[in-house]
């Protein structure tokens, strides 16, 4: 397990955007299961609010992900002086509206839970087909997530914390 490690380690620092992609990856899954959490806390108690406690969810995420990355996956990128917030604020201000978007589609429309639980239904078991095909709303909240990684990624690697130019480092 430790000459895997050693030789990832190895492997992406090799290249640059593999080992943020990687960084961005792990804050992602901890600002990802903040959100996840407010929003299942929410529905237990308001199962009436489910899109509402998806917004609620993702703003939390949203605080969780910018402060993780600026401290970390783009500390090398990150100028003392620079606003990155309101940056941030836009790029996940837009995905924002796609997450709502999606999910608003695949649960009234798409109903995702049902491809997905025939896909893997020789696969999983009687109980977790069923779970899936009655967690519609869950399913649709995790593939919104996912959309969201790949979005936010492009937009905070190439639009918020962007490396400059060589020739303008030093102006």
């Amino acid at each position: 397990m430790i000459t895997f490690i050693s030789t990832f380690r190895k492997t992406i620092r090799k290249y640059p955007l593999l080992h943020k992609f990687t960084k961005f990856g792990i804050v992602g899954v901890i600002s990802t299961l903040a959100s996840l959490f407010v929003f299942w806390i929410i529905t237990l108690q308001f199962p009436q609010y489910n899109l509402p406690a998806k917004a609620v969810g993702y703003i939390m995420g949203f605080f969780v992900g910018f402060s993780l990355n600026k401290i970390w996956t783009y500390v090398d990128q990150a100028e003392d002086g620079e606003k990155y917030l309101v940056k941030y604020l836009i790029v996940y201000g837009i995905t924002f509206f796609v997450y709502l978007g999606f999910n608003f589609v695949c649960d009234h429309y798409l109903h995702p839970e049902i491809y997905i639980a025939d896909m893997f239904s020789g696969v999983l078991s009687t109980e977790q087909n069923a779970f899936l095909r009655d967690n519609g709303t869950l399913v649709s909240n995790i593939l919104s997530i996912g959309l969201n990684v790949g979005m936010n990624f492009l937009g905070t690697n190439f639009l918020v914390f962007k490396v400059p130019d060589p020739d303008k480092l030093f102006d």
